[in-house]
């Protein structure tokens, strides 16, 4: 089917043959009756996947026909953080990573200690395998992948594998030209089409740009990610994911003996490793900063200091 060009407009054959596919999509108020007393009844209800912290599922969830912008500083853990979450979800939905910046097997050892919670033996390793199997899927292919050969990953995992959320890791390795701000928009418009079309959601990974002055200790937000300016207005979700370095340093001169001031500990004390800021979410009331402690062991990211880290079931 032909489709609508600026240089078309005119053409009225063509806009009522439009029309008419579209008119499946139009509806009356009164067809919305039911909806309209669940909702004046329940209120909004949040509905959709949810993260692994229990503290979290009434303020955050990822639904399908979305897209999710995951942004941080380099170095900062947003796609070690993405991976627990994705892997999480595994325990419910088939799910799809498609990541360019890192070898699949470097993916999957990080998944095994999040999945153990701790070392994991030859024994887990092969049990996870084995759970894996039919729930996660890795495309194989690492540096920068043409965007039409990341659109074919995406309609491959959701129509034959039947993947409900899918990791692109990231938006710099999609092939598109540097800098081509209407490139990068264009192919976000069309993950979103892709998404609602397949019922899927979509986690795109992005970064973030280079910091102020203050550097990495600057808290980002929204207009910090990296790309074309209607990034963040197109998609569903901005989740973005902060390393307190200032508490790192901290700790590591703790560690090599140095005496701290009561003001230093008391920094660590109070401030959290990481922070995961939800700085939009279009289908949810809530936009805030969940705090989140790092296990170098487990590689987990925890909701307090000192919860132990779970151990997934791959039995």
């Amino acid at each position: 089917m032909n489709i609508v060009k600026p240089d078309n407009y005119d053409d009225k054959e063509l806009i009522a043959f439009l029309g008419q596919q579209e008119s499946q999509s139009i509806e009356s108020g009164l067809f919305y009756a039911d909806q309209i007393a669940e909702r004046l009844k329940n209120g909004r209800v949040l509905k959709g996947d949810r993260l692994p912290w229990s503290g979290t599922h009434e303020k955050v969830a990822f639904n399908g026909g979305q897209v999710s912008v995951w942004a941080g500083y380099n170095g900062h853990m947003k796609s070690m953080v993405l991976g627990q979450i994705i892997m999480w979800m595994s325990q419910k939905v088939k799910v799809g990573i498609a990541s360019f910046e890192m070898p699949v097997i470097d993916t999957i050892e990080r998944m095994l200690y999040q999945a153990a919670g701790c070392v994991p033996s030859q024994d887990f390793g092969q049990q996870w395998a084995q759970w894996s199997n039919e729930r996660i899927y890795l495309y194989d292919q690492l540096d920068t992948v043409p965007a039409e050969r990341v659109l074919g990953v995406i309609f491959y995992m959701a129509k034959e594998l039947g993947v409900k959320h899918i990791v692109i890791d990231s938006l710099a390795k999609c092939g598109l030209p540097f800098g081509d701000g209407n490139a990068e928009k264009r192919f976000v418009d069309t993950l979103a089409a892709a998404a609602k079309a397949l019922d899927i959601h979509i986690h795109l990974v992005s970064h973030l740009r280079k910091p102020p002055q203050s550097g990495e200790a600057n808290i980002p937000n929204k207009f910090d990610v990296k790309g074309a300016g209607e990034l963040t207005d197109l998609v569903d979700n901005v989740m973005l994911f902060w390393m307190d370095k200032k508490r790192a340093n901290l700790i590591r001169l703790q560690n090599s003996g140095n005496t701290l001031s009561a003001e230093e500990l008391t920094y660590i004390e109070d401030n959290p490793t990481h922070r995961m800021i939800c700085c939009k979410q279009r289908h949810g009331a809530w936009e805030g900063t969940i705090p989140l402690w790092f296990d170098p062991v487990s590689l987990q990211f925890m909701p307090n200091d000192g919860a132990r880290p779970l151990q997934l079931d791959v039995g």
